[in-house]
């Protein structure tokens, strides 16, 4: 299994869960403290488990190294 704690593309340690569904105030708490990514509230089967902070990559922790779904830059 990958690492999910570094990013399969440009290999920072700046990766965070991405929880979905509809936040608690709790969860926009752990949010904003940079800790958790909120996914939204569709989920869909390939939906993205982990999102790299550096470069913006998403992936499934199943299909590490696979196609990004979204990059922020």
């Amino acid at each position: 299994m990958e690492d999910v704690t570094r990013c399969p593309r440009c290999h920072s340690d700046e990766v965070l869960l991405i929880a979905y569904g509809m936040p608690s105030e709790e969860m926009v708490e752990e949010s904003m403290a940079g800790r958790v990514a909120l996914g939204g509230c569709l989920v869909w089967p390939d939906a993205p488990d982990y999102t790299c902070q550096k470069c913006g990559y998403e992936w499934r922790a199943d299909k590490a190294g696979s196609w990004p779904f979204h990059t922020l830059g």
